[in-house]
């Protein structure tokens, strides 16, 4: 039996009436009649009795109609939560990288969170690492970070790059190698060095570009990356050279140091990174999709 009868019988048991019943259920009194008639023909057995009065309940219809209340009562109390769906307020909880502002990610997810204003969020700025470990423990939707090509990936975790960042030496425009369009890292022996906590994704890169160039530059400085204005500084003041990406770059635009790119390349991969289950059942698409769209990105170029 389905749901639609039981709630045929009860509404004109309430009414009474099968024309009053017939327009509060907003179908034909006939069709209300014959469906009235099947029921009680799979039943075997009168629900009401037919009079000049109306429409009054047998003694098993009586029972049909109390044993169908808690039914009826659950089945309203889930089309009124159905309805209410569409309303609530989603939660979204998005990770990022600690220099993620100095490019358009920031703006993009901001332009997400204005658009889908009645929804929750929950915006994490934190170290790669700490990024996948809060993914691994199902506390981010996802997250934006940025690797360096040899970083190791978590088997659990889907990996999907956005775009890459080229890599530039940063140097004081007093440097006698900052008048150059471009510079092989074996031009920077002799330069000392101020990077990041070994740690960091910044260093793994720095460590990564000497060792392939056979070279080993003195350390001047080691500073948390996100301490970025004070790596600029010492570079300004020609304290030593740095690496950094053309965003960064041009995010400070430090008008006393030159950013000179190198011949070789080296990039860094700006990674949406989700759970594996998560990207099967399509979780995320929406702010990914929002995400492509922002940066101008080509959707088709997405590994679905």
């Amino acid at each position: 039996m389905e749901i639609r009868e039981i709630l045929y019988v009860k509404t004109v048991a309430d009414f009474k009436n099968l024309t009053k019943a017939a327009e509060y259920l907003h179908i034909t009194q006939p069709s209300l009649s014959q469906s009235i008639k099947s029921i009680e023909e799979k039943l075997n057995t009168p629900l009401f009795i037919r009079s000049k009065r109306g429409m009054e309940l047998t003694q098993t219809g009586m029972k049909f109609v109390r044993d169908s209340t808690l039914l009826l009562s659950e089945y309203n109390l889930f089309i009124s939560k159905l309805k209410n769906y569409s309303k609530e307020a989603l939660s979204h909880s998005i990770g990022l990288y600690k220099l993620s502002y100095t490019t358009s990610i920031n703006d993009a997810i901001m332009s997400f969170i204005s658009s889908n204003s009645k929804d929750n969020y929950i915006i994490k700025v934190e170290s790669n690492e700490n990024l996948e470990m809060m993914l691994l423990a199902n506390q981010l939707d996802l997250a934006i970070i940025k690797y360096p090509p040899i970083s190791k990936r978590q088997s659990k975790l889907s990996y999907d790059v956005l775009f890459k960042e080229k890599l530039y030496v940063l140097m004081s425009q007093s440097n006698p190698l900052a008048s150059y369009d471009k510079i092989s890292v074996k031009n920077l022996e002799g330069n000392k060095l101020i990077t990041s906590d070994i740690n960091e994704y910044p260093y793994i890169m720095t460590h990564e570009v000497l060792k392939n160039a056979g070279i080993d530059l003195e350390i001047h400085t080691y500073t948390n990356y996100s301490n970025l204005s004070m790596i600029l500084d010492l570079v300004e003041k020609d304290m030593g050279i740095a690496f950094g990406t053309k965003d960064i770059c041009t995010y400070f635009d430090r008008k006393g140091i030159n950013y000179v790119p190198l011949i070789e390349d080296y990039f860094y991969d700006i990674c949406i990174v989700q759970n594996e289950i998560d990207k099967r059942r399509g979780k995320n698409n929406v702010l990914i999709d929002y995400i492509y769209n922002f940066l101008g990105l080509n959707l088709e170029t997405r590994n679905y």
